[in-house]
């Protein structure tokens, strides 16, 4: 372990670091690997806990790594600190992916990155809602004239397209941090309305059309209930 370090990126920098290695132990690896698993990939072998401090700022991190089974393919992550991102439920692959990309290019301080990946973001849910002839401009339209995404999804989901054009054509444009934050958080909105939340409220529906059907109706109730004497 003497020298040892991982590359990773400190936030209080706010610029990659070889976070130098101080303490390792073993032990299971943790659920956020395991979300992390490829399909064919049954599980994570033990996992190797690092605590590493980045040379700079002195900042500390906690760092896990494992291998999967059966193919020994290399997983890591940051535990701490913990990034202020959350993983948006019932994504597709493609646009899961795209998300999570465009989350690393910002947790690692490349903003114009972050932004183009955003706009792929866009891309791949109108893809897979069908949605695939036209330019993205003509495409969003198409989702929101047929209801899939509210007018104000819309000017949000149109405003991070055209963000999107300037930050991968213009070569001299700057991308701020706050551009940044802004562009993910736009997005998730999207995806938690276009994915999570309508799940939910179908789920949410379903469940109180079947408690309304297992409820005795009043009639069948009265029919039941013991004649009173008189």
């Amino acid at each position: 372990m003497a020298n040892e370090s991982i590359e990773g990126f400190c936030p209080e920098c706010n610029r990659m670091s070889e976070l130098q290695v101080r303490s390792q132990a073993r032990a299971t690896a943790p659920r956020q690997l395991f979300d992390q698993l490829d399909p064919g990939e049954d599980g994570l072998r033990i996992a190797c806990y690092s605590i590493a401090f980045c040379p700079k700022c002195e900042g500390v991190f906690l760092h896990v790594a494992a291998t999967s089974e059966p193919s020994d393919l290399p997983y890591e992550a940051i535990l701490f600190p913990t990034s202020n991102r959350r993983d948006v439920s019932g994504l597709p692959e493609s646009v899961r992916r795209t998300f999570r990309s465009a989350q690393s290019c910002f947790d690692t301080g490349n903003f114009k990155p972050c932004v183009v990946m955003c706009r792929k973001c866009l891309e791949a849910v109108c893809t897979f809602l069908g949605v695939k002839d036209g330019s993205l401009a003509v495409r969003l339209r198409t989702l929101r004239d047929s209801g899939r995404i509210e007018a104000k999804l819309y000017e949000w989901a149109d405003e991070l397209r055209l963000v999107g054009n300037d930050a991968a054509h213009d070569l001299d444009i700057q991308i701020s941090k706050q551009d940044a934050v802004d562009s993910i958080d736009f997005v998730e909105a999207i995806l938690l309305y276009v994915f999570a939340l309508d799940q939910r409220f179908r789920d949410f529906r379903a469940r109180r059309v079947e408690a309304k059907q297992q409820r005795p109706s009043n009639k069948a109730m009265q029919t039941d209930a013991p004649l009173a004497r008189r």
